[in-house]
């Protein structure tokens, strides 16, 4: 099973937090859940943590593409 979300590293307060891949992407903005610092993660920008978070997404993304899909038939039970 994949996990959806990856981490992000807070550079101003250097705490960690989760956000969901699918959301994650160039030009997305959220704020970090521990000191609410805006942090808007662009493929340009030099910080390392935000690079490190929008390659992750873009991983995990193609991974949840490339699982064979489950259709309802095939339900266990």
């Amino acid at each position: 099973m994949i996990d959806e979300k990856v981490r992000v590293k807070c550079t101003k307060c250097s705490q960690v937090f989760r956000e969901r891949a699918q959301k994650l992407r160039d030009g997305f903005q959220t704020n970090c859940q521990h000191c609410n610092r805006l942090i808007t993660f662009d493929a340009g920008s030099e910080d390392k943590n935000i690079r490190r978070a929008l390659t992750s997404a873009r991983e995990v993304r193609m991974a949840l593409e490339a699982r064979p899909k489950e259709s309802p038939g095939q339900a266990q039970g």
